[in-house]
């Protein structure tokens, strides 16, 4: 084999036992990658990409490996070449010495190997002189190397020797690691399907993507071409954005809106410009949400019940009571939040110096849909 790559680690970073398993893989790829004067400029997307992990683990490795004093590192911006494209990341360096390594604790362990109790420096019997084909002083049986030969191995939890099990924030902290990964390449794709991501609130668009649980997160990626094409079949010429979306976990409604279609649920479903539509449509209006809309059906979560129909007897929204009265407030806030699904902006609203908001009435329809005070505005303008 001719010009073999090779990757020298410094001695010590072996038994630091503030190191993981992945920081010595981490350590090794970066003595792959090296230029003539000993740093690794390559990517860290790339390198992540060789080690079959996410870019976060990664980095978290190279953290750890920085703050042990294993690596050294420098900001590409800072050498890089005039002509060249600035940059804020960092290239790092392997440092193969370390100044307060202790190189009398090698010397030590150097001179505990020339001793004749060692095992690798014990003599063995030849074949037929009475060592046993198998047990004790034999070598482990099979392919590749064993896991645990070797002085001073680390064995986890789940061999048969004495195992220097992993601390419990070590393993939590790896589970949080994988969580992480997850939610970053859900991120990713999500953003990489949706059509408005580029112009969304990407900070809101996160927080609705960290709320998710994994099976929402497939389920959602599934939805959104669905969602999609039933918005293009409606002929809707604006897209929500993706974080909407996401919050109001609309592709569970368009399965809703399925099921309701093929009858296999009852009152979810009603025709848009029936009795139920107007009626629910002047109640999300009043509670500044939106009504979804599917296969030329209204999607409700809720039951119709008289209280909810007595909505769809109100005149326009220019003969609307302003309500400032906290009872009031109070008593239509509990009502929205009854049978009201979904995002909704912030009912209450600035006029001079009162907060408030505008509804159909002082108080919210009773049980059997009249109202607690008839007016004009709440038999549409003709009583």
């Amino acid at each position: 084999m001719s010009n073999p790559r090779l990757s020298i680690i410094p001695a010590g970073a072996v038994t630091d036992r503030s190191l993981e398993p992945r920081d010595l893989q981490t350590l090794c790829l970066l003595g792959r990658h090296i230029d003539r004067a000993g740093w690794c400029t390559r990517s860290q997307v790339r390198m992540a990409g060789e080690l079959g992990c996410g870019r976060a683990t990664l980095q978290r490795s190279l953290d750890r490996l920085y703050e042990a004093g294993w690596v050294e590192k420098r900001r590409r911006d800072v050498w890089r070449p005039e002509d060249s494209t600035p940059s804020s990341s960092y290239a790092y360096r392997v440092k193969l010495d370390r100044d307060d390594f202790d190189l009398k604790s090698l010397a030590r362990e150097a001179d505990d190997d020339l001793d004749e109790s060692h095992a690798e420096n014990a003599e063995v019997p030849e074949i037929g002189e009475g060592v046993p084909a198998g047990g004790q002083g034999c070598p482990p049986t099979g392919t590749g190397a064993h896991a645990c030969a070797g002085t001073g191995a680390h064995t986890y939890a789940g061999t048969k020797n004495d195992p220097l099990e992993r601390p419990l924030r070590t393993i939590e902290r790896d589970a949080g690691a994988r969580a992480k990964d997850r939610k970053d390449r859900f991120k990713g794709e999500f953003r990489e399907r949706w059509p408005t991501s580029a112009v969304d609130d990407r900070q809101r668009t996160d927080y609705a993507a960290d709320a998710l649980s994994a099976e929402e997160e497939k389920a959602a990626l599934d939805g959104v071409k669905p969602f999609l094409e039933e918005l293009k079949r409606q002929g809707r010429k604006t897209i929500p954005s993706g974080w909407r979306y996401l919050e109001d976990k609309r592709w569970t409604l368009l399965k809703q809106g399925e099921r309701s279609a093929e009858g296999g649920s009852s009152r979810t479903a009603f025709d848009v410009g029936g009795e139920e539509h107007r009626a629910l449509e002047v109640l999300y209006a009043m509670a500044k949400a939106r009504l979804f809309v599917n296969a030329g059906k209204v999607i409700y979560r809720g039951s119709i019940t008289p209280q909810l129909l007595a909505f769809g007897g109100v005149s326009d929204r220019a003969s609307w009571h302003w309500i400032a009265d906290r009872q009031q407030i109070a008593s239509w806030q509990t009502f929205i939040a009854k049978h009201v699904f979904g995002v909704r902006s912030p009912l209450l609203e600035r006029r001079g110096e009162e907060m408030g908001f505008y509804a159909p009435a002082p108080w919210p329809p009773r049980k059997d849909g009249t109202w607690s005070e008839v007016e004009a505005s709440q038999a549409g303008g003709d009583e």
